[in-house]
């Protein structure tokens, strides 16, 4: 199962909000979707889009398991 992980940020052209996409997880791995992403403070707020987060809360968590991910195929 696979889940897209994004930001909510303010909309440039009215009151709304939405969602920007920072990354996608797959049955293998983590990776980031948006150059800027990593960036990001490890505290940002990220929302799953598409299913359940499963365990995945901030930009730090993701981080996190990019790095272990990156553990196992070394």
């Amino acid at each position: 199962m696979s889940t897209t992980f994004g930001v909510v940020v303010p909309s440039l052209y009215d009151t709304e909000y939405e969602e920007v996409e920072v990354a996608r997880r797959s049955s293998n791995y983590v990776r980031w979707v948006n150059a800027l992403a990593p960036l990001l403070a490890d505290d940002v707020k990220v929302v799953a889009l598409d299913n359940t987060a499963q365990g995945i809360y901030t930009i730090g968590d993701i981080r996190k398991v990019i790095t272990s991910d990156q553990k196992k195929f070394t």
